[in-house]
């Protein structure tokens, strides 16, 4: 089964950014936690992680997003055509690689994700927020599989029912990303989503089904 080349080392910048990104996600999360999920304001976000009002929305696109995750902006076009052509007839690991490829790195943060988790359990709000962006996201990649089986039928797995496979291949991938997280959970700091993971969690959800 194909796989991605060995990624380049991380430049400084990248790094330095990602540290950003980590830092208000970890102050948002920690604000929710302990104020409630309506009570945090952008004020104290930036107070806590050390940034300003327009670095904050330079990385996030709202108070929201930076506590709970922001949709991912999944790669459309030919941009996604390009991504899915490098797996053809591979349409679930050719969606998680799109999905990494739109973020533009592999690495989720397991302390931000663990503390996500734990704001879901307990505040109903920061559930239904992050549930709207997941659908969001879904809606985007279902749409972008779709465009490729329709482009590509003679790869469809369901002959005529691009829409449906589209939205199976989508539900599977989330799924898998669900199983994942049991593993990102238990660690800590950056870790690295690999296709070698989602591959494994996608062998167990057969074995399941």
């Amino acid at each position: 089964m194909p796989t991605t080349a060995n990624p380049a080392p991380e430049g400084l910048r990248a790094r330095k950014r990602r540290a950003t990104e980590n830092a208000i996600e970890m102050a948002s999360v920690e604000l929710a936690l302990e104020l409630g999920f309506e009570n945090v304001t952008v004020e104290a976000i930036c107070e806590r992680a050390d940034v300003s009002r327009s670095t904050l929305f330079n990385y996030f696109p709202s108070r929201d997003a930076a506590i709970v995750g922001r949709p991912i902006p999944v790669l459309g076009g030919e941009e996604a055509a390009a991504v899915l052509a490098q797996l053809p007839g591979e349409l679930t690991l050719g969606l998680f690689r799109l999905i990494f490829a739109s973020i533009g790195h592999s690495n989720v943060n397991s302390d931000v994700a663990r503390l996500r988790g734990r704001l879901a359990a307990e505040q109903p709000a920061a559930r239904r927020v992050g549930t709207i962006l997941l659908v969001e996201t879904g809606e985007r990649l279902m749409a972008a599989a779709e465009s490729w089986l329709r482009a590509h039928p003679e790869l469809a797995k369901l002959a005529g029912e691009p829409e449906r496979e589209a939205s199976l291949a989508t539900n599977a991938v989330y799924a898998a990303l669900t199983v994942m997280a049991g593993g990102w959970l238990s660690s800590v700091g950056d870790v690295e989503a690999s296709e070698a993971q989602f591959e494994a969690a996608m062998r167990q959800l057969r074995a399941v089904i």
